[in-house]
């Protein structure tokens, strides 16, 4: 007489076919729901966040720069050497647009510009250091804002919500 193969984790009969997944366990389909939990509260609770960010920010920008230069100068502080196109798609705004928010910038001396040594059609920016020292004064004013605001919660609450940030900011990483 044969004796049945058994699959272990659900002391079953194994199957004979080939199936090209395989069957959630228990333990996995509970973890995909909560990752969809997480995911919709994620993408509820961001955008309120974001919204305190921006206020705070705003309140910080000073008179020469505007919410749209600061996006501008901030994207090319993060990513020195981009075109006006990148900025133009990061801005959501058309090329003449990001061009005449980039020439403000330019002659505010906060933003530089120089060829592609690769194309000389092309133009790179990079963020001066007085346009850096502006950024800076406007996330540290921002910064003490929201340091304010989570000054209200417990040390513990405080851990977890790093915790938290470390485990977004591992799962947003650009490829």
């Amino acid at each position: 007489m044969l004796d049945e193969q058994f699959d272990r984790r659900t002391n079953r009969p194994a199957s004979r076919t080939l199936s090209a997944r395989p069957v959630p366990t228990p333990s996995r389909a509970s973890a995909v729901r909560g990752a969809d939990a997480s995911a919709a509260r994620l993408i509820d609770t961001v955008p309120a966040v974001m919204d305190a960010i921006r206020r705070a920010m705003r309140r910080h920008v000073d008179a020469d720069t505007s919410v749209p230069r600061f996006r501008c100068l901030n994207f090319v502080a993060r990513r020195p050497g981009c075109t006006i196109g990148e900025v133009a798609a990061f801005l959501g705004v058309t090329m003449p647009t990001a061009s005449a928010t980039v020439d403000r910038l330019v002659r505010a001396g906060a933003l530089r510009t120089r060829p592609d040594d690769a194309d000389r059609r092309r133009t790179l920016l990079e963020a001066t250091p007085a346009g850096t020292a502006r950024l800076a004064r406007i996330r540290r004013g921002a910064q003490a804002e929201v340091a304010r605001r989570l000054a209200a919660l417990e040390p513990d609450e405080l851990a977890a919500l790093d915790a938290g940030l470390e485990l977004l900011r591992r799962v947003a990483r650009e490829d």
